[in-house]
């Protein structure tokens, strides 16, 4: 988990780098001590830790007037205060478990969802399909929290399954019948446009990893062109 700690001074920054990255080789920790830096290292970054200081509180003004499309957690902000280094990783599952994204993804999740929602139409998804009810927001919490990918199964199968009432194990298979039932009776021309040769039946279909990767791509660039923003 890369982790940026915005710290009052060095010595603050230092304890809590050497706290954060004793959890595991996992974790990667830079203390920062002005809000310039911190900006600078966002979009690379999975968890943002602000302790109380001014120049936190002046990253958190600018992040809450200009959100961006892939906002970290901001621990000591707009997503609860900052706890004990120990339980960060805890706290993390728990909120990805019940559903709860960074707080700042509220911002443009419903405009991702939407453009989703078209590209699968582009796509021909059947309608039918139950996983419709639940892949345009896939794909949007995908593109607003692209670490969710690195865990379909610990993280963003189990967030969808809690937002719909339905089990992790459920979300996966539906979704693998609708990437089928796509590749089957969906629209070609659209499907070669997003997904190239991978829609060659003699190569059999995407997996939902796969999938989930190319389709959140393309919404997060259509995403960056409606907000008016670089990735």
């Amino acid at each position: 988990m890369r982790t940026i700690v915005l710290a009052p001074t060095p010595e603050v920054g230092q304890k809590w780098q050497y706290s954060l990255e004793n959890l595991g080789e996992d974790w990667l920790c830079t203390p920062l001590i002005t809000a310039e830096e911190a900006l600078g290292l966002l979009k690379r970054t999975e968890l943002l830790l602000i302790v109380p200081c001014r120049a936190g509180n002046a990253l958190l003004d600018y992040l809450e007037r200009h959100p961006p499309l892939t906002p970290p957690y901001i621990l000591g902000g707009p997503d609860g205060p900052l706890c004990p280094a120990e339980e960060i990783p805890e706290l993390l599952s728990a909120r990805l478990r019940t559903g709860c994204l960074p707080a700042l993804c509220s911002r443009h999740m419903l405009q991702a969802k939407e453009v989703a929602a078209a590209f699968l139409r582009m796509l021909d998804v059947p309608r039918r399909l139950r996983a419709w009810d639940f892949l345009p927001e896939m794909i949007a919490a995908a593109v607003v929290h692209p670490p969710l990918l690195k865990g379909l199964r610990s993280h963003l199968y189990p967030l969808i399954a809690a937002r719909h009432g339905m089990t992790a194990a459920g979300v996966e298979r539906s979704l693998r019948l609708c990437i089928e039932s796509t590749w089957t009776h969906g629209r070609l021309p659209a499907l070669e446009r997003f997904f190239g040769m991978n829609v060659d039946p003699e190569k059999g279909k995407l997996t939902n990893a796969a999938f989930l990767r190319h389709a959140s791509a393309q919404v997060a660039e259509g995403m960056y062109r409606l907000i008016g923003a670089k990735p």
